[in-house]
Formats: structure tokens, sequence, C-alpha cells
């Protein structure tokens, strides 16, 4: 890797320019030309980066909401997301759904990059060898050499009660607890807009205790109380402490649309649950294992 590319993936790091994560009237969306992939070989992936970051985390309750957040609030039909044309440099999140090096985020998180990574190390990234974009939803599959015990996906929406989302808000490690309100439909404006069926539910707490925007948790890991993924963070509604993830059913047709298959086998896969009070330990565990990994997006 040229030298020039360390430095802008350093600078991105330090910097933690806050990531991408659409927002009602924010976003950028710019469907890109896939690169060639190559043959997965196998990893070793530490449980020791993050590791500090999180450490108190293992003995830290989670932050409850400052906002009046009501599970019967109501929900609008549609909501609006206009997709912002201007690249810039910007972190996100994906999570690993096979050992074979492949990755679920967002499709805004890896829209107009020059380069982009996984990162799993102070200095140390997986290449990006292929990305597909789902023509009308909110969703990518990354394609790297190698990847950690992939999660568990859920293949429709059932019995949704809590959810637990898990990635880099800021550009450092997060993870947020939230009630099921219901379902709307997002709309995607601009120049290739499209509408997407989404999920939506209201904050509940976090850890840690950071305020502000959930920006760079896009493309991070939803999962319900039983540790499967039931969605992808997609957008938030920050006035009403609202966060929109991807339906169960839109990832299973994306994997159809791109002839994905994602082995069943629970031999590798790491079986944990969840809870309202309990789930800062499982972030941990899972981010330092890179489950949950930081995804850097770089503009020349």
């Amino acid at each position: 890797m040229r030298r020039i590319d360390w430095i802008m993936i350093i600078a991105l790091v330090v910097m933690a320019l806050g990531g991408k994560l659409a927002n009602f009237g924010e976003g950028s969306i710019n469907p890109q030309t896939p690169q060639n992939p190559r043959r997965p070989s196998s990893q070793v992936f530490s449980d020791k980066f993050w590791g500090a970051e999180t450490q108190n985390w293992l003995s830290q309750n989670p932050t409850k909401s400052s906002k009046d957040n009501s599970i019967f609030a109501q929900l609008p039909k549609v909501g609006t997301i206009q997709q912002n044309t201007e690249r810039a440099s910007s972190v996100g999140s994906a999570f690993s759904i096979s050992k074979r090096g492949l990755w679920l985020t967002a499709k805004h998180v890896v829209t107009g990059c020059d380069k982009a990574y996984v990162q799993t190390g102070n200095k140390k990234v997986l290449n990006i060898t292929n990305i597909d974009f789902h023509l009308n939803a909110d969703i990518a599959l990354l394609t790297t050499r190698g990847a950690p015990a992939p999660l568990n996906l859920l293949k429709s929406s059932k019995n949704l009660n809590h959810a637990f989302s898990i990635g880099f808000p800021t550009g450092q490690p997060g993870a947020v607890h939230a009630r099921y309100i219901g379902e709307m439909t997002m709309h995607h404006r601009g120049r290739k807009g499209f509408r997407e069926r989404v999920h939506a539910w209201t904050e509940q707490s976090r850890i840690p205790n950071r305020s502000g925007s959930l920006g760079g948790i896009s493309g991070g890991a939803v999962m319900d109380d039983q540790g499967n993924i039931i969605g992808i963070v997609q957008a938030e509604s920050r006035r009403r402490g609202r966060i929109m993830t991807a339906k169960p059913e839109t990832i299973q047709n994306f994997f159809q649309m791109t002839s994905t298959h994602i082995p069943t086998s629970s031999a590798e896969r790491f079986e944990f649950s969840l809870s309202p009070d309990g789930y800062p330990k499982i972030a941990h565990k899972l981010i330092t294992s890179l489950r949950v990994a930081k995804v850097l997006c770089l503009v020349d």
C-alpha cells in the first residue's frame, strides 16, 4: 500500500470525522461500479483491538435516553432522506456474515469512495475487493479476504420487541438499545431515488454516554435479544430519538438478487443473548473480536 494511503487512513481514524448516517434531510447514496473480487484467504483476527476503548463497558451501565421516547408515539407512513451528492472521507460500520469474507453494511457508507477498507487494527485494514449494492434499498455487501466468525441472520420479521444496534457512532465504538415502534416507508430522494420499507425503533439507552448524533453507526448490526441479526442501521431521526433499519426480508431478497449463499451451519457462529442492562458486555465482545468492524471510506 502506498505511503499516502496509510497517511489518509491514520488521519481519518484520529480525526473521527463522524461517519455517514442517513438522517431525515441528510445522506449520500451514489451507485458505484463493483471491483473484481479475489479469492478469500484465511485471516487471524485479534481480540485486542478496541479493548481499551470498551473495557469499562464490562462494569458500566448503559445511559438511559434523555428524550421522552414512547413506543406508542405516532409513526409517519413515509419519511424522506435527501441524498447528499457531496463526496467526503468518512467512517461507518459493517458486520461479518461469512468467514469467506462477506460483510453487510448500509449502501451510503461505501458509496462514492475512491478506496474502502475494513479496519482490523491500529495500522491494519482489509481491502474491500468487491461491493454489491441493492438497487432499491440502503444495503451493500462487501467482500474481503476472510472475515471473523459470522453473525446469524434471521430471514423474517416476527415478534419484534427489543433491538441492540452495535457499531461506530462518531467513529468510536458504541451500542444502542431501542424498542420497536412499527414499519414505515423511507423515500430516498436524489438522482436515482428509491423507496424502501424499513423498521422503526425508539432509543432507550446507549453505551458509552455520548449525546448527539449516531453518525458512523450506519451499517452496524441490529440484533434481537437472542443475538440474531434483524436488520442493518440505516438512518436516524435525532429530534425524536428514532432509528430506522433494514428489514430481514429485504436482506434475504438482496442475497437472491446477488446469488449470495450464506452458510447455515452453527458450528462457526458466536452464540449469545442480549438484555437492556447487559448488552454492553456483548457489544464489547463483538467489537473487540471484529465481528462488528469500522469501515473507512476514503475520497482522494
